[in-house]
């Protein structure tokens, strides 16, 4: 990426951070039900928001530091742009996808392991496909790919139903 799309991605992700700790900080504390103060609702949402800021102050120090020296070539404007846009499709079609999942399928008919579990072999297969077919392992990493489908899935349902006793679709 370029030095001006990394102080934009750090920007927009710095944003959300601070969003997601604010709307965390907002939710109610529970203490008139006795919730013990370590197992709040914005606990676990304000501590990701806090690192998605601290890797976007991260990604601005790293796009300031790496200034291109003067007197350098300039890198070809029509390369940066291509890969820009495809960074900008892949970005947008990955925020699509996530959408897709826990905006509109999830909880609305099959249960959790089975829609997780097409999820996770979507995503992956959709990011993942034009390398496999360039390598030649296409039928390899469909196969690996729906074996931690499965796996990730099946965890990530035990994981929410008996430690954090939370109630899956």
């Amino acid at each position: 990426m370029t030095r001006r799309a990394d102080l934009i991605s750090a920007t927009v992700w710095g944003a959300f951070g601070t969003l997601v700790i604010v709307a965390s900080w907002r939710l109610p504390r529970l203490e008139q039900m006795g919730i013990n103060p370590w197992s709040v609702p914005g606990l676990t949402p304000g501590l990701i928001g806090a690192a998605i800021v601290l890797i976007a102050l991260a990604l601005a120090l790293r796009a300031l530091r790496d200034a291109p020296a003067s007197g350098a070539q300039p890198p070809d404007e029509r390369a940066i742009d291509a890969t820009s846009n495809a960074s900008l499709r892949r970005s947008a079609l990955a925020a699509l996808l996530c959408l897709a999942f826990a905006g509109i399928s999830l909880g609305h008919g099959l249960p959790f392991v089975l829609e997780a579990a097409l999820f996770v072999f979507v995503f992956v297969c959709v990011f993942s496909w034009r390398t496999w077919r360039a390598e030649g392992r296409w039928v390899r990493g469909m196969v690996s790919t729906l074996l931690v489908a499965v796996l990730s899935s099946s965890f990530i349902a035990w994981l929410f139903s008996a430690v954090f006793l939370v109630r899956l679709p």
